[in-house]
């Protein structure tokens, strides 16, 4: 409280100068001829001073987009669900609610300084399709506490304070003119010192809101909701979208309908089986705690129902729906023609995207052509018979091709891991789930693999097989290898360069764009060799253009400079733009650049795009 009333009455003072300096200059300076040479300065510090005081009394704007507006009398059952948690949750009723395209459940105030706020809480339909009613209930009762009594004023305040400082923050970076020089200083103390003061309540808060969510609706359904929603949002980014646009080939995107789909609950926006779900949360519950981030990470989340994230998994998990959707007890006959709405506002907004999809469609389709060409006519290596076995998976899944190509490998490379993985993965599609253990045992032993992939996919076999000791043996070594240390640093240790090819590292290239005119250099890695068969993890490597003059500015202040600062920012804001989750890192002016940010892992270099080595 004290920080952000320091803050409101330093804009206040700042503002209220500013607009009075005029009167001041003629109160103070006794020389008319000076008087006469500040009059126009003097109007310009008004018209400045007005921009500031009319910056403290904005209230933070909605959203852009907020989704399709439900009418309550449409949905009556979503209509009384949300009358009850509310009257559970001692809170404020909510003024609007939206549904979305987002895996996700939000709320925003609107409203004036002095007026009564209005609520409006955001509910995507992807949330409500592939949770229960009890588990969406959970998430609702969630954003309920948000607003409720427990935050009160306090959480308002905190809010409209972050989103006003950040909006004076980009204003005052397009605006270096002289006399905005001592508030830019301000801005630069005491904006990050406030916003890690506020970070703390924040965490709080999300704290609070679980807790209460507890209450209302159970520990037992809320470990399930929670369990469930880390696991659809896996599923999602790691294999419902990737095959949308991987039809992208085959089909005009006219013909797709996602959110259609997800009304009934297709096999690609869940796990395979309770063996995968269970490695899914394993992983889940490794992840540190951000810093940076409200938001409390699983561990923490799962803690907070009783269930110890360190012991055995219970034997039910929630990775598929067992009863019927929340969509569909909530919306019922309105679910469908929200789907289809949701539909052409995504098939207008992923136009570019299905297009650049198509084009790296036809590069593969031209590559695999030419590898059936060359087998003709040389003899292949290792990478080559990879590179044949992953096309022919995707232009002949049908034919025989990717198997031989997999048997002549090992045939010349029996100990390559990464047509070990191959082979492991047909044996396990094909029922010998023994076999491809012992293969994966082999595997584990390879320096290129990261070792605790391996052990992930061991406890995923044993727990298939119904090896339970087994499987928590690996889980064990494959939890303790990922936290041994920082993970992000121990994986860095042995990266490899992206290994893209020409078409998807310009589409890249091209969504990352806006970020190069700030960055002196950027380098993509993953934390597999680029033949692998597996799903790499990818690491962006930014480091910012520098100056002596920001870098002491920047001591002076405990900030970055402006270039770094504009770097990050454009790294959320393209990060929803990108069809890889990038894990990103930032080298500061005296760090030094790691061995692995190596010439054919740059992407970007002075401000353009690097050529594909």
């Amino acid at each position: 409280m004290i920080w952000l009333a320091f803050g409101d009455v330093s804009l206040l003072v700042c503002g209220a100068m500013l607009v009075l300096s005029p009167l001041l200059l003629a109160l103070l300076l006794p020389s008319r001829l000076l008087l006469v040479l500040l009059a126009l300065p003097s109007l310009s510090w008004v018209f400045y001073g007005l921009m500031v005081l009319r910056a403290y009394a904005a209230v933070p704007p909605p959203p852009v987009s907020n989704g399709i507006l439900l009418d309550p009398r449409k949905v009556p059952a979503l209509a009384g669900e949300l009358e009850r948690l509310r009257l559970a949750c001692d809170a404020p009723a909510f003024t609007a609610v939206y549904i979305n395209a987002e895996l996700n459940a939000s709320i925003y105030q609107t409203g004036s300084r002095a007026g009564q706020p209005k609520h409006v809480l955001v509910l995507g339909l992807p949330l409500l399709a592939l949770l229960t009613r009890k588990q969406a209930a959970v998430v609702i009762a969630h954003e309920y506490a948000h607003i409720s009594r427990q935050h009160g004023h306090f959480a308002r305040w905190a809010y409209v304070a972050r989103q006003r400082w950040a909006a004076l923050g980009e204003l005052h970076e397009r605006n270096h003119r002289l006399i905005t020089a001592p508030l830019r200083l301000f801005l630069s103390w005491y904006v990050p010192r406030m916003m890690r003061e506020t970070l703390e309540f924040s965490r709080r808060c999300e704290m609070v809101a679980d807790a209460q969510a507890i209450a209302v609706c159970g520990s037992d359904i809320a470990f399930e909701a929670e369990t469930a929603l880390a696991l659809r949002q896996k599923a999602m980014s790691s294999r419902f979208w990737p095959d949308i646009f991987a039809q992208a080939g085959n089909d005009d995107i006219a013909l797709m309908r996602p959110f259609m789909q997800l009304l009934a609950e297709p096999a690609s926006s869940r796990p395979r089986d309770g063996a995968q779900a269970a490695v899914w949360l394993h992983e889940s519950l490794c992840q540190k705690p951000d810093s940076h981030s409200t938001h409390p990470v699983l561990f923490e989340r799962i803690t907070a129902t009783g269930f110890d994230p360190a012991a055995p998994l219970p034997d039910y998990l929630p990775w598929r729906l067992e009863e019927t959707s929340a969509a569909a007890d909530w919306l019922g006959k309105e679910a469908p023609g929200i789907a289809v709405q949701l539909d052409a506002d995504w098939r207008e907004t992923a136009e570019q995207g299905w297009r650049d999809a198509k084009e790296w469609h036809a590069s593969q389709h031209s590559e695999f052509s030419k590898l059936l060409q060359r087998r003709e006519q040389q003899v292949f290596d290792e990478q080559d018979w990879l590179e044949l076995a992953r096309l022919a998976e995707i232009f002949d899944p049908a034919g025989t091709l990717r198997a031989e190509a997999v048997a002549q490998g090992l045939q010349h490379f029996p100990e390559d891991p990464s047509l070990l993985q191959l082979k492991a993965n047909d044996l396990e599609q094909g029922g010998d789930i023994n076999g491809a253990i012992s293969i994966w045992h082999r595997i584990s032993r390879s320096r290129p693999t990261p070792e605790y992939q391996a052990h992930r996919h061991l406890c995923e076999l044993y727990l298939r097989v119904g090896d339970k000791p087994a499987a928590e043996h690996h889980r064990q070594i494959a939890d303790q290898l990922w936290t041994e240390g920082d993970v992000g640093q121990s994986v860095s240790k042995g990266l490899f360069p992206h290994g893209m090819d020409a078409s998807e590292l310009t589409l890249l290239q091209t969504t990352l764009q806006p970020l190069f005119q700030h960055a002196r250099a950027i380098w993509l890695c993953r934390d597999t060799p680029p033949a692998t068969s597996n799903s790499p993890r990818w690491f962006l490597y930014v480091q910012a253009y520098d100056s002596w003059f920001m870098r002491w500015v920047g001591k002076l202040t405990g900030e970055d400079d402006v270039n770094a600062s504009a770097c990050k920012r454009l790294l959320d804001r393209l990060q929803t733009r990108l069809h890889l989750y990038l894990e990103v890192r930032f080298i500061g002016p005296n760090d030094p650049i790691p061995a692995h940010c190596s010439d054919g892992s740059l992407i970007a270099k002075a401000g353009a795009a690097a050529s594909r080595h």
